[in-house]
């Protein structure tokens, strides 16, 4: 039998339960693993698991399992650990519903507490028994509702007090159990359900409702070990604005990335920390802790300007440094720390040098 596993999420590795379902998996056949989403990818690294899970795709679940299932494995095996067993069922319910599984059964298996399939499938049984998972049915979820150009997303399973985040970008705090984000002609209109911070918010222009990442809390919990590991890198410097996810793609190789927003900077240079590359973060002391205990490299350097001055100020670095591109050439970091402090200089509250 060849199984292929989707393992969503840095908690069902970090808590070992990917591990765990994996190494019974490979009691019934041939299995190929690999990670859908993006933090998951720290957590991989961290517990040197590149070699059992890819890491190499950013894809997002439903994606990562439609591969899966288009290059014709007998089962594909989604596994996940959500905060809650009603989060947990939820978003396999929300992955079902945007794959087209053919003639390919899909296995579910929650590590909060239920596993199932959408067919008739008896390893179903069998991992339930080994695992000590009860059986639960899911189904396929719609969570978007379309009239014309005005569009309604509903987000359950939601902790009152978590940050949430539409591609990235922190736009409030859960007030509720359920958040509805509402759109019109790709414009966000109105947010429920969320005491929404609107300097966030304006920095999402246009948005597709319909495929947009949504999620609230936290990406990972703290860890005690975090692998540091070193790679020849190009002199060449990046810029990540806001879109600290992309970090694993756009840093590969780099000699340093420069990085816009308090949060945005925490967590890219936890990412990069992995692969001992400095940071330029330029932040307004604005941080909404989206991770706590975080990493960051030997020679990073962290500016704070003005409150508010941070987007602006990136842009001045964009424009100056990086040409309005995403990529310049970096002939020295030092040179580089210099350059940027220059520019920032009027506006600059305070300097933090690792």
């Amino acid at each position: 039998m060849r199984i292929s596993v989707v393992i969503h999420g840095a908690e069902a590795i970090d808590s070992g339960f990917a591990l765990k379902t994996i190494t019974m998996l490979k009691k019934f056949g041939e299995v190929i693993s690999c990670l859908g989403g993006s933090m998951g990818r720290t957590a991989v690294i961290d517990h040197s698991l590149e070699n059992m899970i890819d890491i190499r795709h950013r894809e997002r679940p439903s994606r990562a399992v439609q591969r899966m299932v288009d290059e014709g494995c007998d089962v594909v095996c989604l596994v996940n650990h959500g905060k809650t067993l009603e989060t947990g069922i939820l978003f396999a319910e929300l992955v079902l519903g945007r794959i087209n599984a053919k003639d390919v059964p899909v296995l579910l298996i929650e590590g909060a507490g239920a596993i199932g399939c959408t067919s008739s499938c008896e390893l179903t049984k069998t991992l339930a028994s080994s695992l000590k998972l009860p059986v639960y049915s899911f189904s396929a979820k719609k969570t978007v509702e379309y009239n014309k150009n005005h569009i309604v997303r509903h987000i359950k399973g939601v902790l009152p007090g978590e940050l949430v985040q539409i591609n990235g970008t922190i736009i409030g705090r859960a007030r509720g159990p359920e958040i509805t984000v509402i759109t019109e002609n790709s414009i966000i209109t109105d947010i429920k359900g969320c005491d929404v911070k609107v300097h966030g918010l304006k920095k999402l222009n246009h948005v597709d409702l319909a495929t947009a990442i949504i999620r609230s809390g936290t990406p990972r919990h703290p860890v005690v070990n975090t692998r540091q590991t070193r790679s020849l890198k190009n002199m060449v410097a990046v810029l990540i604005d806001h879109d600290a996810e992309s970090s694993f793609e756009k840093a590969k190789n780099a000699c340093v990335a420069v990085t816009i927003g308090d949060d945005t900077t925490a967590v890219a240079a936890d990412i990069l920390y992995r692969f001992s590359t400095p940071v330029i973060g330029i932040t307004d002391g604005d941080k909404d802790w989206l991770l706590e205990h975080t990493h960051i490299t030997s020679g990073s350097l962290v500016i704070q300007v003005r409150s508010g001055f941070d987007d602006l100020m990136g842009a001045v670095v964009k424009d100056a440094i990086f040409k309005g591109l995403e990529r310049a050439p970096c002939l020295s970091i030092d040179r580089l720390k210099e350059q940027i402090i220059k520019l920032l200089d009027d506006n600059i509250v305070s300097i933090e040098r690792y």
